[in-house]
C-alpha cells in the first residue's frame, strides 16, 4: 500500500512517497499561496488547508482512499489539532491508515536513532525533544520562539532544562546523541553548540549529529524520517485505522503520545 508523508510547516507543507531508500524527491507547496491557513499549532482556515492537502495528493497522483498517511506536526498541545486532522483524513479523504507524529521524533529516525536529544530549529521556533526507544519523553520537551539570529545561549539553556527533566542516569546517553535538524541547522551552529555544551558538561562526552547534506539536508530530516518509518514492517501495528478511530476516538490518538513504561527514562 502506498505511504504518503506530509510534513506540516508554518511556511510550507513538504511531502513525499515513503520508500526504503533515499532516492525519493521531497516536494513542497507554500502556505502563502493559500492564504497562510496553518500557523504551526492550529488550522486557521480549514477550507484553504484542505485545498493544500488535496493539491498534495493531486501532485503525487495518489488517491487518498488507497494509501496510508504519516502527518508530521510541530510539538503542540496534543489532541485538538490531531482530532481535526483525523476527522478530515478519515471522514472526508477516507485514507486507509493515519499516524500523527511530532517532527523532532521523525527527524531522529532519519539517522536511524531511537535514543537521542533532538534539537529542531524552525524558522521562528526551537523544539528540544528527548526520546527513548523511539518515543518522545513529553514531560521533558521544551519549546521556545527564536529570531533569525539563533541565540546559542537560549538553545543551551533549553537543552539543560530538558536534560534536567529526566533521570540523571540518562544524561550521558542524551549528550552523546544530540541530533540537530531544521531550517537553522548547519555545521557552524553545530560547532558552536558542541563547544558551549562541552564547557557546561565538563565530565561528559558531547556528540552532535545531523543528516548529511547529500541526503537532502537538515531541513528535510522529519520528512526523511517519516518516509523511513512508514515502510518498516515493525510499524504496521502503529497505524490508526478509520474503524479504530471511530471506535475509540481521541483515545486512539492519545496512544501515539503514551510512552510505555519500559521506554521511559
Amino acid at each position: 500500500m502506498t505511504k504518503v508523508i506530509i510534513d506540516l510547516g508554518t511556511y510550507s507543507f513538504k511531502f513525499a512517497i515513503g520508500l526504503k531508500t533515499y532516492s525519493f524527491e521531497p516536494q513542497e507547496i507554500k502556505c502563502s499561496e493559500y492564504g497562510e491557513p496553518f500557523n504551526g499549532k492550529e488550522i486557521t482556515n480549514l477550507d484553504a488547508f484542505k485545498k493544500m492537502i488535496n493539491k498534495i495528493f493531486e501532485t503525487l497522483q495518489v488517491k487518498p482512499n488507497t494509501c496510508q498517511v504519516v502527518v508530521s506536526v510541530h510539538v503542540h498541545e496534543p489532541y485538538q489539532l490531531d482530532e481535526v486532522l483525523a476527522n478530515y483524513f478519515f471522514n472526508e479523504l477516507n485514507v486507509q491508515g493515519l499516524f500523527i507524529a511530532v517532527q523532532p521524533v521523525l527527524s531522529m529516525y532519519s539517522c536511524g536513532k531511537l535514543d537521542a536529544l533532538v534539537v529542531e530549529l524552525g524558522k521562528n521556533y526551537v523544539q528540544i525533544v528527548p526520546a527513548r526507544n523511539g518515543w518522545a519523553v513529553t514531560d521533558a520537551i521544551k519549546v521556545a520562539k527564536i529570531s533569525e539570529n539563533v541565540d546559542i545561549e537560549t538553545i543551551t539553556d533549553l537543552i539543560q532544562e530538558s536534560i534536567n527533566s529526566v533521570k540523571e542516569s540518562s544524561h550521558t546517553i542524551l549528550l552523546q546523541n544530540i541530533f540537530v535538524a531544521g531550517f537553522h541547522a548547519n555545521e557552524q551552529f553545530e560547532d558552536k553548540l558542541e563547544k558551549k555544551l562541552t564547557e557546561i558538561y565538563t565530565d561528559k562526552k558531547i556528540h552532535i549529529m545531523a543528516v548529511d547534506n547529500n541526503k537532502m539536508g537538515r531541513q528535510n530530516s522529519s520528512l526523511i524520517g517519516g518516509c523511513i518509518l512508514s515502510v518498516q514492517d515493525t510499524f504496521d501495528t502503529m497505524w490508526i485505522t478509520k474503524q479504530k478511530y471511530h471506535e475509540f476516538g481521541q483515545e486512539a490518538l492519545k496512544a501515539v503520545y503514551t510512552v510505555p513504561e519500559e521506554a521511559k527514562f
